[in-house]
């Protein structure tokens, strides 16, 4: 392949939507992009591909990593997708660099490269358009790989870059973190672990976008053409450490463990010494799976909230019967501190009602009659279900868990309520005591196995899904004669004292008093805990403080 001057050489479709939250697209610091150059290019003869180039930084810095090699007229071939990008990069006029303006998804090369660098778009399929979408999916299936609807775009991009890659290259991206957590990233590290000799991911305390709430890692990948099944993973603390090479820690994360399911780059962040008492702590008994006691699922869906949870007007003036009236709990708000509502939620202390007729009266036709003219009926979730008017799966749970927020809260629903998929429901064996759950429940191990298991939203706040609570673990079963004296103190501690003196009170109570823990121990607990939220939460990535 010989480079050509700066000129546009292919143009495949204009996805030109705006705004950078739009097109996922966030441009990289200079001192990540000449790490990453200078990372990648080995040799000044090696050819690069930067598959969606932006404002050129990492072009600008490539040409520094070539010149210090000696070649002061290297290969490199640039795509963007986007005109104005592409327009604004030809302005400096850089000579040598074969641009193309093309979904890099249908591109094609007549030779191959050596070195991939790049920071592709963060930007799930179902928001892109339709031209660009099948690109994706048909990248993944040539592959046999698979994504779901709701998977991003970085996925199939690096999949295709790799596919341009000599035997014996290389790759490095800047992708965002939930590459190690979400469920479909599995098949791509089990492709990456498949096709190179080595597959490295580095994670940085400091925030590589401070202006946006994503926070990312180094993706980088050798030796095109061999297999490994660990990832080496690199933990740094500032940008600077990581240019130094001063890392944190370096782990194997072998590539079993993230078929399984967990979330071993959460784990590895812990100390030597935390994770060695926490697996003590699984050994002997002591901590056990959630699963053994309890089953948690998202709660109904109606679909119209206003016109599913009528107020108490509404129901006088269609003269609703209350036996078609369900208690039920909206959110986590009407839960939450300044309810009242403490370890238990009983009956009375939530004022909404789901709608769910049995008997037909006078009155429910009328009032179903004023959801079909208001188009109620013809939502989505209504229109798919028969009767429109019936929210299936409604159940009344053992207890009641908040899916966001930072501290999860958990409630023993002694009111009867139904809950909506705002909270997650949980069903405990028929051996288990809602009161001995709930003690078990408020201590830092609980918080502990939030942090390793459950994921974040942008901003650092928790989100519990079915399958993440599921896999938390919790202390084991109380002495039942323990229960009722444990449960009334932590009740009157979450309605004086909040969620988080509870969580402390229940150390007390029942890691060291029940079940032996020392004071030294609980402390290495709380602080996995605090550590493991700082890496959580980007304003105190931002401000760099870490228990390291």
């Amino acid at each position: 392949m010989q480079a050509r001057n700066n000129g546009i050489t292919e143009k495949k479709g204009t996805f030109m939507i705006g705004n950078h939250r739009q097109t996922g697209s966030y441009y990289t610091s200079g001192e990540i992009a000449e790490y990453m150059s200078n990372w990648g290019i080995r040799s000044p003869r090696d050819v690069l591909l930067e598959p969606s180039f932006g404002e050129g930084v990492f072009i600008d810095k490539a040409y520094g990593r070539y010149q210090a090699l000696g070649n002061f007229q290297p290969e490199i071939h640039a795509v963007e997708y986007q005109e104005s990008s592409l327009l604004s990069f030809l302005s400096k006029n850089i000579k040598g660099v074969n641009t193309h303006l093309s979904d890099f998804l249908a591109f094609g090369l007549s030779g191959m490269v050596d070195v991939v660098l790049g920071n592709p778009p963060y930007v799930s399929l179902k928001n892109l358009p339709e031209n660009i979408r099948a690109s994706a999916i048909d990248v993944i299936a040539r592959r046999s790989l698979t994504i779901p609807t709701n998977g991003s775009l970085w996925f199939p991009f690096v999949v295709h870059a790799t596919s341009l890659i000599n035997p014996g290259g290389r790759l490095a991206f800047v992708l965002p973190y939930e590459i190690t957590y979400v469920q479909y990233a599995t098949e791509l590290w089990k492709f990456l672990c498949g096709n190179f000799s080595r597959v490295t991911l580095v994670r940085v305390f400091e925030d590589f976008f401070p202006a946006v709430d994503v926070e990312t890692v180094l993706l980088l990948v050798d030796g095109k053409g061999g297999t490994t099944n660990n990832i080496v993973y690199k933990v740094y603390q500032t940008v600077k450490d990581l240019i130094k090479g001063n890392a944190v820690s370096e782990t194997n994360v072998h590539i079993r463990s993230i078929a399984k399911g967990a979330k071993p780059f959460t784990s590895a962040l812990m100390k030597d010494e935390e994770a060695r008492l926490l697996s003590q702590l699984r050994d002997s008994g002591i901590v056990e799976p959630i699963a053994n006691s309890c089953k948690f699922k998202i709660g109904y869906v109606s679909a119209d909230k206003a016109y599913f949870h009528p107020s108490q007007t509404t129901v006088e003036q269609y003269s609703i019967p209350e036996e078609n009236l369900v208690p039920s709990i909206l959110n986590s708000k009407e839960i939450n501190g300044g309810t009242g509502v403490g370890l238990s939620v009983d009956a009375g202390q939530c004022a909404s009602r789901l709608y769910l007729p049995g008997t037909i009266t006078s009155g429910d036709a009328r009032y179903i009659e004023s959801g079909v003219l208001n188009g109620v009926a013809d939502k989505y979730k209504c229109r798919n279900r028969k009767p429109w008017y019936v929210t299936p799966c409604v159940e009344i749970p053992d207890v009641i868990l908040s899916v966001f927020g930072d501290v999860p809260k958990l409630v023993v629903n002694n009111g009867g309520y139904a809950a909506s998929n705002s909270l997650l429901c949980g069903t405990l064996a028929s051996e288990v005591d809602k009161r001995d759950f709930a003690c078990r429940w408020y201590n830092s191990l609980t918080l502990l196995s939030v942090e390793l298991n459950v994921h974040s939203l942008g901003g650092g706040s928790l989100v519990i899904i079915p399958g993440e609570a599921d896999a938390l673990s919790l202390a084991r079963a109380l002495p039942a004669n323990l229960v009722d004296s444990i449960y009334g103190q932590l009740e009157d501690c979450i309605c004086a004292k909040g969620l988080t003196g509870a969580y402390r009170l229940g150390d007390e109570l029942v890691l060291k008093n029940v079940f032996g823990m020392t004071e030294k121990q609980v402390s290495a607990i709380r602080e996995s805990v605090n550590s493991l939220k700082c890496w959580r939460m980007p304003n105190l990535r931002r401000n760099n403080r870490v228990n390291n």
